[in-house]
């Protein structure tokens, strides 16, 4: 899965990077540790394979938008990585994913600062509105002073870097547990305090 896929449609790309384990590593339902770096070298390596297959693409097609995922949080990856892979990031709408605990205010300014994007969008792996769900049955680790936490920050950061972050919260179903009215009420209530769902 690792590599790079480009949306013609919506002139994105998608780049999955290798990342190492997730430091929380322990959602039920996650197998992304499958496709975790050996060691630093091999991380580095793919990056730098990845960046060039970005730039190949940039080159002959229209690109908006790129998608980076590691199989755990942006934040994880190490700060060199981060500063390569600005090479591509420069003036388009970027999007990461992030646990909420490396989330505040001072990473997201130095993140913003580095990538420099036209907009930044943060994708946060929630799953539930619903504490028992989120924690009990998937093992997020996430509680509900958390979510609380992260809808205060999206209003901080939105005025200080006029809108151009974003937070949109990842909702989880097709898994036996969680019902399908749990799932509208989830999608609901993330959609009044942040800035998209993804279901």
């Amino acid at each position: 899965m690792i590599g790079v896929i480009y949306d013609e449609e919506a002139k994105r790309i998608v780049a999955i990077l290798k990342g190492f384990v997730c430091s929380w590593n322990k959602c039920t339902f996650c197998c992304f540790y499958e496709e975790s770096a050996k060691d630093l070298n091999d991380l580095i390596l793919t990056a730098r394979e990845i960046i060039t297959r970005i730039k190949g693409l940039m080159n002959e097609k229209p690109i908006d938008r790129i998608s980076f995922f590691n199989g755990g949080s942006f934040f994880e990856l190490p700060l060199s990585v981060v500063y390569d892979l600005s090479q591509v990031t420069k003036e388009r709408i970027i999007e990461i994913e992030s646990r909420p605990e490396f989330l505040n205010r001072d990473s997201l300014s130095h993140l913003y600062h580095i990538l420099n994007p036209s907009k930044l969008i943060v994708r946060i792996g929630f799953e539930s509105i619903q504490d028992d769900i989120r924690n009990d049955l998937l093992n997020k680790g996430i509680m509900d002073s958390e979510v609380k936490r992260i809808v205060e920050l999206r209003d901080e950061v939105k005025k200080e870097f006029d809108n151009f972050i974003e937070f949109v919260a990842y909702v989880l179903f097709g898994i036996k547990g969680i019902d399908e009215k749990s799932v509208i009420t989830s999608v609901r209530e993330f959609k009044k305090s942040l800035d998209g769902v993804i279901a």
